[in-house]
C-alpha cells in the first residue's frame, strides 16, 4: 500500500512539475496573461540647426538649416518596472532659410523617420561596426530589455555614448536622446489592459506648419508638426492601449536669415492641457486638445487597423462619424496615421 502511495505522489508531483513548464514565459501562463504598464516618452532637440556663416560638417553655411530632431519611445513594464518591451525612433525636421529671410524648403514637404529610411539614412559607411541606423537602435531597444530606467541610464556615459560593453558591440552611436525618450517613457508608464503576450508598436507623421518669411516687423517662423502613436495590439492585430500625443517645435530667424530660435524644449500637446488653448474655440464642452484626443483613443479602443482606416473624415480631416464627433470635432487624419503605423 504504502508502495502504491508513493508512486501515486510521484505521479502527481511529475503532472505538477509539466504543467508548470509548459505554462511559465512569454508565450503563455500566468506572467505572460498578467496586465502591464505601458508609457510614451520623448525628447526634442534644436542642437542640428546652423546659421548662415556657422561651420556645419565643414563647410561654412550658406543659408540657415533650422532643424528640430524629435526623439521618441514607448515602453512596456512589468510590475517592478523592468521593461518588457521597447520601440524608438527619431524624425529630422528640417527647414533652410536664405539670406533674404524667405524659407527655401517647400512647405508641403513631409519627413519620414530614420526607421522608415533604412538604409537611405546611409549611417551605415560612416559607422565603425558597419551597421546603420536602425540596425543599432533595433540592438539599443533588445539592449533596454530587463532593464530600469536607471540601469538604461546607467549604460551610457557622461559624452553621450554608450558606455555598456554589451551594448557597444552593436551600438556606438550617441545615445543620449534615446536614454532620456525611454526615462520619460518609463516616468508616464500607467496600468493598463494590455498583457506581456500583446506587441508594442511606434508610428509617426511629421511635416511642417505654421510657415512665415521674415519681415522688418516680425520673425519668420516653421513649426516642426510631429505626431506620434504608441499601441499596444493583440494577437488579432486589435488595440489594447493606445497613447497619442504631438509636438510643435518651432524655429524662428530674421530678414538676414540667420536663425534666433528659442531652443527650450517645447512641452508637448498632451502636456500643454488647457494651456494649450483649444477649447475657448470648440464647441464641445470637453474641447481641449487632451480631451479631445483622450475620447478618439478611447473610439479606436479595440480596433484594428483596417477599423482605424475607415473612420470616416470630410477632405480636410475633419471627422464625419457622429458617435465619435460628441467627444473629438478636431482633424484625425495625422493621429489616424500615426496608429495604423503603429499597428504595422
Amino acid at each position: 500500500m504504502k508502495k502504491r502511495i508513493a508512486l501515486l505522489l510521484s505521479a502527481v508531483l511529475a503532472v505538477g512539475t509539466l504543467a508548470t513548464a509548459c505554462g511559465g514565459g512569454n508565450n503563455g501562463g500566468s506572467d505572460a496573461a498578467a496586465k502591464v504598464k505601458v508609457g510614451l516618452g520623448a525628447q526634442t532637440s534644436f542642437s542640428s540647426s546652423k546659421s548662415i556663416g556657422e561651420e556645419d560638417h565643414g563647410n561654412v553655411r550658406t543659408d540657415s538649416n533650422a532643424q528640430a530632431d524629435i526623439t521618441v519611445a514607448t515602453v512596456m513594464l512589468d510590475g517592478e518596472g523592468k521593461i518588457l518591451q521597447c520601440v524608438m525612433d527619431v524624425v529630422q525636421v528640417k527647414a533652410t532659410v536664405d539670406a533674404t529671410g524667405a524659407m527655401t524648403t517647400d512647405p508641403t514637404t513631409t519627413f519620414k523617420t530614420k526607421k522608415e529610411l533604412g538604409p537611405d539614412y546611409a549611417m551605415k559607411p560612416a559607422s565603425p561596426i558597419g551597421k546603420e541606423w536602425d540596425e543599432q537602435a533595433a540592438i539599443f531597444e533588445a539592449w533596454c530589455v530587463g532593464k530600469t530606467a536607471d540601469e538604461v541610464a546607467a549604460g551610457i556615459g557622461a559624452d553621450g555614448y554608450p558606455a555598456d560593453e554589451a551594448l557597444l558591440t552593436g551600438c556606438t552611436m550617441h545615445a543620449s536622446a534615446f536614454s532620456t525618450a525611454v526615462s520619460r517613457a518609463c516616468a508616464a508608464a500607467v496600468e493598463t489592459e494590455a498583457t506581456a503576450n500583446d506587441t508594442l508598436g511606434l508610428g509617426m507623421t511629421a511635416e511642417l506648419s505654421s510657415y512665415a518669411a521674415a519681415t522688418e516687423e516680425a520673425a519668420g517662423k516653421v513649426q516642426a508638426y510631429v505626431n506620434y502613436a504608441a499601441v499596444a495590439k493583440t494577437a488579432e492585430g486589435k488595440i489594447s492601449h493606445v497613447i497619442i500625443d504631438s509636438i510643435q517645435a518651432t524655429s524662428t530667424w530674421g530678414t538676414d536669415g540667420v536663425l534666433t530660435t528659442d531652443t527650450t524644449e517645447p512641452k508637448t500637446k498632451y502636456e500643454k492641457q488647457y494651456e494649450y488653448g483649444m477649447a475657448p474655440v470648440s464647441t464641445l464642452e470637453k474641447g481641449e486638445w487632451f480631451e479631445q484626443i483622450d475620447a478618439f483613443k478611447a473610439t479606436i479602443l479595440g480596433m484594428d487597423a483596417a477599423g482605424v482606416e475607415a473612420i470616416a473624415t470630410d477632405d480636410a480631416g475633419y471627422p464625419t462619424d457622429e458617435t465619435l464627433r460628441t467627444g473629438c470635432t478636431m482633424k484625425v487624419t495625422a493621429y489616424k496615421a500615426a496608429v495604423v503605423k503603429a499597428l504595422q
